[in-house]
């Protein structure tokens, strides 16, 4: 029997980091989307077994294709954020067997889209439809293990993250559905984009101060569909270093709104650039005169 499932990816609207934590991780408020543009990963065979004797379990993940079928052979297998997470199921269920995967890879990786994460989550899902071992807590609680966006993307839709990402508000939204994303193949590492923020462990008391405050102007936007106010509220602290070492992206953006735009916005850590759109007109129109320049311009929407 092979289940198989969409993993969607996530945008972030809005992405602040307030402070490191002793632990090594940073602090952050977040508002992130789901989109269309999704990976399929498909559960082709399972087995179970209780944990009994020793360790045996095995995860086996397959090039199902899509635009970028090749990286899921190019990942070694302990680095694979979909073996991880199905190892560690398994592990916590305390059962030994084997789970063979195919995903279908269509997000691209390194580009704040939260693919990898997103293919976690998928995973986990899965294999707790096949085994029912968890309650939705507690598989969120297994994502965080795996990666700050895993517990976000169990859930989806619009959303506030606070903490590394792992405490999650679902928020209702009315935006424009509109989303035009657009990757021109850089590739930004994570660990050193914190870095380069050289945040301190302290919290900075204005900032917390005023996370109430943005919270408040972003689910305003959100409700009442405004991308203006959503502009005026939102702000991505990763723009600064990445556009300084990387231009291009700077005018990715100052291109988006010169094509109609009504909001742009790096996302993640980058290096992906997103406009959002109030018409499917002027988006495509967008589309057409942008994807002869960049690698990589989808138009895609929000999903709920």
């Amino acid at each position: 029997m092979t289940d198989s499932i969409r993993a969607h990816a996530k945008v972030n609207l809005h992405l602040e980091v307030l402070n490191r934590r002793e632990d090594g991780y940073h602090n952050i408020l977040s508002l992130m989307a789901s989109v269309a543009l999704h990976d399929l990963l498909k559960l082709e065979e399972s087995s179970a077994r209780e944990l009994s004797g020793g360790i045996d379990i095995a995860i086996a993940v397959k090039n199902g294709g899509g635009v970028y079928g090749s990286l899921t052979d190019s990942i070694p297998a302990h680095e694979n954020l979909i073996a991880r997470a199905a190892t560690l199921y398994y592990e916590k269920a305390g059962m030994n067997g084997r789970a063979i995967f195919s995903v279908e890879k269509n997000i691209p990786a390194g580009a704040g889209l939260g693919g990898g994460s997103s293919d976690a989550a998928a995973a986990l899902k899965l294999l707790n439809g096949r085994f029912g071992k968890f309650r939705d807590d507690e598989l969120a609680d297994l994502g965080t293990k795996i990666g700050a966006d895993v517990p976000y993307c169990l859930h989806g839709g619009f959303a506030i993250g606070r903490g590394i990402g792992e405490l999650i508000m679902p928020v209702p939204g009315k935006l424009p559905p509109w989303v035009l994303v657009v990757n021109e193949g850089i590739h930004v590492e994570t660990g050193a984009a914190y870095r380069s923020l050289n945040r301190g462990a302290d919290a900075d008391a204005g900032r917390e101060a005023a996370a109430g405050r943005t919270i408040r102007r972003l689910t305003g936007a959100l409700s009442k569909g405004s991308l203006e106010e959503l502009k005026e509220a939102a702000v991505n602290d990763f723009e600064t270093p990445v556009f300084r070492k990387h231009p291009r992206l700077r005018h990715i953006k100052e291109e988006l709104y010169g094509a109609g735009a009504a909001f742009a916005i790096m996302t993640g850590s980058g290096s992906s650039v997103i406009g959002l759109f109030k018409q499917k007109e002027t988006a495509e129109q967008a589309r057409s005169k942008l994807a002869g320049t960049y690698r990589q311009v989808i138009l895609t929407q929000f999903v709920q």
